[in-house]
C-alpha cells in the first residue's frame, strides 16, 4: 500500500513504514506525520524499516527521537528493523538503541524475534 507516496504494510493494530535511502529533514518529517497520522487512527505498535535506507543524518536522528517520544505519549511501541550497520552505529552512538527494540527484518520485528540481548544487527 501507499499513502503520500510511501509504502507501508498496515496489519492491523501494527504497521510497518518504509524508510527510503535517506533520512534527512524531508524524510524524517515524512516519516514523522505518518506516524502521527496512524498513531492517531488507533495503531499501537509502529516498525520502521530501515532496509532501504542509506544513511541517517543529525536532523533525520533528531525527528527520530521526535517520533520514538511521540508514539510513547499515545502508549504505543516503536521498533526499527533492517538497519544497516553504519545506520545502527549511529543510532547506537547517540543512545537510540537504548529506546527501541531493534531487528534484523521486519518479520522479527512484527514477531517479536529478537537476537541476544535484545538486538540483532
Amino acid at each position: 500500500m501507499t499513502e503520500q507516496g510511501r509504502d507501508f504494510r498496515d496489519l492491523g493494530d501494527t504497521v510497518i513504514l518504509y524508510a527510503r535511502d535517506y533520512i534527512n529533514d524531508i524524510e524524517g518529517e515524512e516519516l514523522e506525520e505518518m506516524c502521527e497520522g496512524f498513531l492517531n487512527n488507533g495503531v499501537k505498535r509502529i516498525v520502521l524499516d530501515f532496509s532501504n535506507t542509506d544513511l541517517i543524518n543529525s536532523i533525520g536522528v533528531s525527528i527520530l527521537i521526535s517520533i520514538i517520544e511521540r508514539v510513547r505519549n499515545c502508549n504505543a511501541r516503536v521498533s526499527f528493523s533492517g538497519l544497516k550497520k553504519v545506520n545502527y552505529d549511529i543510532l547506537k552512538l547517540v543512545g537510540l538503541t537504548e529506546h527501541v527494540s531493534v531487528y534484523d527484518s521486519e518479520d522479527d520485528a512484527v514477531s517479536g524475534n529478537e537476537g541476544p540481548g535484545g538486538v540483532s544487527v
